[in-house]
């Protein structure tokens, strides 16, 4: 008997496995996929599939150029977005008190010929341009030529068509001038050939909200109309890129192109953007904002109605801009005129011309010795308080956001973890920076090809904010051994 029963036990024993043999390879499974979803979700966008899932067939990325010994947390900085994946190419620089103190690159520009992302590599970025333009135009106020005050239709009598004859320079600088779009017909790049033609269609163009200075972010065509203001007062009848690259670039030693030479695109980096699924990821992130109040309630509402500001400027202002961005990099775009989003130049020539900035307007002292070396002044110091006044804080329509303009046509911008500094300037799609501190001496410039925008109206990213920290922090420790 108590061998049968014993054969009993062991055919049961054959026929029902314990039950953590049978699930213990589906739990291993399920942990498996779920390390590779989180290294994927975690990881930065740019790395290659097998990298993130894997940490297997990374970039060898490269960090080359000059960091001051106080500030080699910041190189530190920059080089993680490399190891991270954040970033495919990039150029970073900062000047303290008129210093260069960091100046490097990273990466690659150009990915099927791996060509290196160096010194000599220039970068489209986007909006940052902006503050190129509006340097130029406060270098017009600064000799009298223009004013912020005066009404736009002094200079142009055509603009005052479709309830804009009030609208003031001031507002067109600062995104109030009811000009967030063109609705009359499809812009081409052959109307922006014709600048004269071209004239007529933008002043054609009615204000979007009955003469009513509000702020919605004139992407695109602000520097359209600040470029047709300057043509007609420059005795020259030069455009804004004319203006910049004759009478300060070369003078400074800067290279920032509102239209670039056709012999320098070999010189300029390759645009890349994220997955589909990272980007899903990023309307995710727009999603959470919305539903914990970072955003209005209504943001989704106005995207879909036809009627708003909002949908008609997304839906128009792209114009002849590449609809895909990775395009923007390409001769038939660079080299053409667009005083607001397609200036190419890289980060130490954005920084240097903060630094200037931050001088109240006077060289710096590393050009004292070059041959180009101008003492002239580029803005006068009671013009640099005047564009640096701050206004009210304003609800703009197009990013929908609350913004801290600079009278100048900049604004005023804090970064999470050091947001008890307030920065001047402006930022570029997929996360390019230009901005200044001059209290704490600090001018700041970062430009990358890897389009990222994980989070709608941020104004630059983790990556570039993580380097400005460690400047800051670098800053800060100065002073108190200094003090």
């Amino acid at each position: 008997m108590e061998n049968e029963k014993s054969t009993s036990h062991n055919r049961e024993d054959r026929t029902n496995p314990p039950t953590k043999s049978k699930f213990f390879p589906i739990s291993a499974i399920i942990l498996i996929i779920s390390i590779l979803i989180y290294r994927y979700v975690t990881f930065g966008p740019f790395a290659p599939l097998q990298c993130q899932l894997l940490g297997i067939g990374c970039f060898n990325t490269t960090v080359q150029g000059y960091v001051a010994p106080e500030f080699i947390n910041a190189k530190e900085a920059f080089k993680k977005n490399f190891d991270n994946g954040d970033d495919i190419g990039a150029s970073v620089a900062a000047y303290y008190n008129g210093k260069l103190v960091l100046d490097l690159q990273g990466g690659y520009a150009d990915l099927e010929t791996m060509r290196e992302y160096d010194k000599n590599t220039l970068q489209p970025v986007f909006s940052s341009t902006k503050v190129l333009s509006s340097i130029v135009i406060a270098y017009l106020v600064d000799k009298g030529i223009l004013n912020y005050n005066e009404k736009i239709t002094k200079y142009w009598p055509e603009f005052a068509q479709g309830n804009k004859e009030n609208v003031t320079l001031l507002d067109l600088v600062n995104h109030r001038a009811g000009l967030s779009y063109i609705d009359a017909r499809n812009i081409t790049i052959v109307d922006l050939e014709d600048l004269d033609k071209f004239a007529e269609i933008l002043a054609a163009q009615p204000h979007s909200f009955g003469g009513v200075p509000k702020r919605a972010y004139h992407a695109i065509t602000r520097g359209w109309y600040l470029n047709e203001i300057v043509r007609r007062v420059d005795s020259k009848h030069r455009t804004i890129g004319k203006i910049a690259s004759e009478e300060i670039l070369n003078q400074y030693d800067l290279e920032f192109y509102l239209s670039l030479p056709p012999n320098l695109i070999s010189r300029v980096a390759k645009f890349y953007e994220t997955s589909f699924i990272k980007e899903g990821i990023n309307m995710f992130n727009t999603m959470i904002d919305w539903w914990t109040g970072k955003l209005p309630s209504s943001f989704f509402l106005e995207y879909k109605n036809k009627e708003s500001v909002f949908y008609k400027t997304a839906q128009n202002m792209i114009g002849p801009f590449p609809h895909k961005f990775t395009d923007a990099s390409k001769l038939e775009f660079v080299t053409i005129e667009w005083p607001s989003t397609n200036g190419i130049t890289n980060a130490k020539s954005m920084a240097k011309l903060g630094a200037i900035i931050v001088n109240n307007g006077q060289p710096i002292k590393e050009d004292s010795s070059s041959s180009s070396f101008r003492s002239k002044s580029l803005l006068s110091k009671s013009t640099i308080e005047l564009i640096s006044t701050k206004l009210p804080v304003t609800f703009d329509y197009v990013l929908y956001g609350n913004f801290t303009p600079a009278l100048g046509g900049f604004a005023y911008l804090r970064f999470p973890g050091i947001e008890d500094v307030e920065f001047m300037g402006w930022g570029g799609y997929g996360g390019s920076i230009f901005i200044w501190n001059q209290e704490l001496g600090i001018s700041f410039g970062y430009a990358m090809n890897g389009l990222w925008t994980p989070k709608y109206n941020e104004i630059g990213d983790r990556r570039g904010q993580s380097i400005l920290k460690e400047i800051v922090n670098a800053v800060k420790k100065l002073k108190e051994e200094q003090t």
